[in-house]
């Protein structure tokens, strides 16, 4: 296995930048088209850094998403649904995250725009949409202006204790309706403000323009402990965890009942991520299991049965109770701790076979900072998969989603931590199909994940 392919493929998953590739007339789904975050074409292009520092960009950001995700993270129970035409979004990549290029408000005087563009981060695990506004005390560093939403001409203001507010009256913001909302803990991030009505306009590639009026959009006046750099470009949040019928979340607000993806898998390649109808999967080779309720409300939960590595069952149906979840802004899959020991040993197993031994702590390379690695004889190519078997579907990952090899190493791309995710890296080579219209609700499920394997990406 060659190694820049592999790590080509690593850093593709969970880099991607997206650029709108769609029209925005007629009820067409949102098109998304990812590029490689390393391409000279990407907006975020890092310039040349060395293949161990790429290969912990993906530790960072899996430890940095489950600081935010599972320690702790909080939000208020809100409650709506619509149907309306498709929209168009310029998504991005930066730091360890996928952000989405959002125009806010209406401001005449820019001529040609109708919103100021802001970066928000797309979150799968959390509902509220927001951004940082003007005025705001502390306040993360941001490189543009926070929004100004006192000059916005489409800005409304909901009073505390309207019966429109989607949030609890004991989070009113001073006289207004209000949101506070935690991620992570010791000390974690918080941010707390007003929610107000605004337009959001997604520019596509094209010079389109789709925008929704009247929107819930929550403006963040005081935030606490962020760790963006003097030069961030986030401004905020935009929410695409499940939303139910509440009326706050973003995918309910713009009537949409699908979303599907399809990571790529070379800097050389497009591939694309739609929202709307264009995200339904039909097919011979497409599978389906249930997406379930689970303590986090927001998060997209699985019922993962068993894994194996090539073939072989390692029977862990017990230790599964706590749930499993799947999220694109994970890098690397997540295990259990106790499900991470099982896995550890049946790789360890499967390359003792071939009397090959993991490194320990003295023989390990120290560059190497993965927990499982072993010595790369010279033309070893027999690497296992790896299947997660869920409720009536088998995802199989192949080799190039589960190692990162180079001349002297093999290194299994996966980490211990406090519940079971299965992340980007993971998904390659597969689309997957998030479907809220199916699924059995009397049975906990809110829709359904189709998957099928696919290429992801057409010659850019």
């Amino acid at each position: 296995m060659a190694f820049m392919e592999t790590l080509l493929s690593l850093i593709s998953l969970l880099s991607s930048a997206l650029l709108l590739h769609a029209a925005v007339e007629g009820p067409k789904p949102i098109t998304l088209s990812l590029i490689h975050p390393f391409s000279p074409h990407s907006p975020f292009y890092p310039g040349n850094i060395t293949d161990t520092e790429k290969i912990n960009i993906l530790i960072q950001g899996t430890k940095a998403r489950m600081h935010n995700l599972f320690s702790t993270m909080r939000e208020q129970n809100w409650n709506g649904s619509s149907e309306v035409d498709d929209i168009v979004a310029t998504v991005q990549y930066t730091s360890f995250y996928f952000v989405a290029q959002v125009g806010i408000g209406s401001f005449p005087s820019f001529p040609g725009q109708k919103g100021m563009p802001y970066l928000l981060m797309i979150d799968t695990g959390s509902r509220l949409t927001w951004v940082q506004c003007e005025g705001c005390n502390p306040c993360f560093p941001l490189q543009q202006l926070n929004f100004p939403y006192n000059r916005s001409q489409s800005y409304k203001s909901i009073p505390c204790g309207d019966p429109a507010c989607p949030t609890p009256k004991q989070d009113c913001f001073q006289a207004f309706c209000g949101f506070r909302i935690s991620y992570g803990k010791d000390p974690g991030a918080s941010t707390a403000g007003a929610i107000i009505r605004e337009t959001l306009t997604f520019p596509s590639d094209f010079g389109g323009i789709e925008s929704y009026n009247n929107l819930f959009l929550g403006c963040g006046f005081k935030s606490y402990g962020y760790t963006f750099p003097q030069q961030n470009k986030i401004g905020g949040i935009l929410g695409l965890g499940f939303g139910g019928s509440r009326p706050l979340p973003f995918l309910n607000q713009v009537g949409k009942k699908r979303f599907s993806y399809c990571l790529l898998t070379s800097e050389h390649t497009n591939s694309q991520l739609y929202i709307g109808e264009g995200a339904k999967m039909i097919g011979p080779q497409v599978q389906s299991t249930p997406l379930l309720r689970g303590s986090n409300e927001a998060l997209y939960y699985l019922d993962l049965q068993d894994i194996s590595i090539q073939n072989i069952r390692l029977r862990l149906q017990a230790l599964f109770s706590g749930g499993s979840t799947i999220d694109s802004g994970f890098p690397l899959t997540v295990l259990h701790p106790n499900v991470y020991g099982r896995v550890r040993i049946g790789f360890v197993q499967y390359f003792a076979q071939f009397h090959i031994q993991p490194y320990d702590s003295r023989s390990k390379p120290r560059d190497l900072t993965l927990d499982l690695c072993f010595p790369n004889p010279s033309g070893f190519d027999m690497y296992p998969t790896m299947t997660f078997h869920f409720r009536g579907a088998n995802l199989v990952v192949r080799p190039p989603g589960i190692f990162a090899t180079g001349k002297n190493y093999i290194c299994v791309l996966l980490k211990s931590g406090p519940v079971t995710t299965i992340g980007a890296f993971q998904q390659s080579r597969y689309k997957f199909s998030y479907d809220f219209e199916l699924g059995d609700r009397t049975r906990g499920e809110i829709g359904a994940l189709r998957f099928a394997p696919e290429d992801c990406g057409s010659p850019t």
